[in-house]
């Protein structure tokens, strides 16, 4: 019997790139070898193509093209607005619903916490001491639990502070478009929606008044992130951006259906469960399961050996001994944090498959449950 083609559950840390973005990168690479910064004609090529790819990004998103700033990815965006907004003597306001490329610069600055629902809805209230930043991610990356933006969005107006979003998560899963209404500064991760790894999008209303750069250099990306621009990355990952935001209701639609298929195999498999997604108030993809009475770590290992292939959570802290912060503020011990499993599908992945899946991976997780 041939063994079952892999599934690939961790969209959430990255989703395969669509062939015409890949298509798009080769084809502007080849075009234009040129740096954008020089002036022969090679390079104002290089420049074109960049430029332009920032106008179609902005276009899609309803915003000036000058609101456009290209990164090395998501963290370095994070980065960049979490230590270079508001007063830097100020602490940052945020939830433990950020992901580490957020909640670890704002430690530099010192924290102000708030409080989260059970579900991991952070609890938007305001803070007894002056701060210079709130941050609040526009979907929590291990529970999906989508985040109160508009009430952070007032809260930030009152306190006369920035609000940065984390929407790497949301690109092409939920619309953007309320997110950048209301005047927050944003992160974007292509890769996660089809696009390249090596490029993040960092928008907002006049940054180069309202950021302070990290790095000094060139005064590439008006001034705020010196270095080489690709522009191969920028073409391929404005269509991947386009088509996300083009296609976002019909993928939305599709990963809804394979998760309610996917947790109908789970089901099925007659496995002890607990979803802890809010999957009414969630990304439409994600659900983290909580397996009582086995070791999430050594849990993973085996299921990719049956292959299905998924995470405790963010894959820039997966590695950690200690679980995603998130499922302890919710109330979790250690040990029954160390047994979630965070199942993230893809916009592609079919309805169907997705409850053989699930049924695959209850299984296994049934059989570890009867040894404990």
């Amino acid at each position: 019997m041939s063994a079952p083609e892999p599934a690939f559950c961790d969209h959430n840390a990255g989703s395969p790139a669509l062939p015409e973005v890949l298509a798009a990168f080769v084809d502007t690479e080849r075009r234009c070898p040129g740096n954008p910064a020089s002036t022969h004609t090679a390079g104002r090529a290089a420049r074109a193509a960049l430029e332009h790819a920032r106008e179609r990004i902005a276009n899609a998103l309803g915003v000036a093209a000058a609101d456009v700033v290209f990164t090395s990815g998501g963290t370095e965006a994070a980065n960049l607005a979490v230590l270079g907004l508001g007063a830097p003597e100020q602490p940052v306001l945020l939830a433990p619903t950020e992901h580490p490329a957020v909640a670890e610069p704002a430690a530099l600055r010192g924290t102000v916490d708030w409080r989260v629902e059970p579900d991991g809805t952070a609890i938007v209230a305001r803070p007894e001491r002056m701060v210079g930043l709130v941050c609040l991610a526009h979907a929590q990356s291990e529970l999906g639990t989508l985040q109160p933006i508009a009430a952070a969005a007032a809260m930030a107006a009152t306190l006369a502070v920035p609000l940065f979003v984390d929407a790497a998560q949301t690109l092409g899963r939920v619309d953007l478009q309320p997110v950048v209404g209301c005047g927050a500064v944003l992160s974007l991760s292509p890769h996660k929606a089809g696009g390249l790894r090596g490029l993040g999008v960092l928008l907002g209303h006049e940054l180069h008044r309202q950021l302070r750069p990290l790095l000094r250099g060139g005064g590439q990306e008006l001034g705020l992130r010196p270095g080489t621009q690709s522009p191969a990355l920028a073409v391929a990952n404005a269509l991947a951006i386009e088509l996300a935001i083009a296609e976002r209701t019909a993928r939305a639609a599709t990963m809804l259906r394979a998760r309610a298929e996917f947790l109908a195999g789970i089901a099925a498999s007659g496995v002890a469960h607990r979803v802890l997604t809010p999957l009414d108030r969630s990304l439409p993809n994600t659900a983290m399961l909580h397996f009582p009475g086995v070791e999430g770590r050594n849990l993973l290992p085996t299921l990719d050996l049956i292959g299905v292939q998924a995470s405790h959570g963010s894959a820039c802290s997966s590695g950690a001994a200690i679980p995603p912060r998130i499922l302890t503020a919710i109330g979790l011990d250690e040990a029954a944090a160390h047994s979630c499993v965070r199942f993230s599908l893809g916009f592609r992945d079919e309805p169907n498959a997705t409850r053989e899946v699930g049924v695959r991976a209850g299984a296994i997780v049934a059989r570890r449950q009867k040894k404990s």
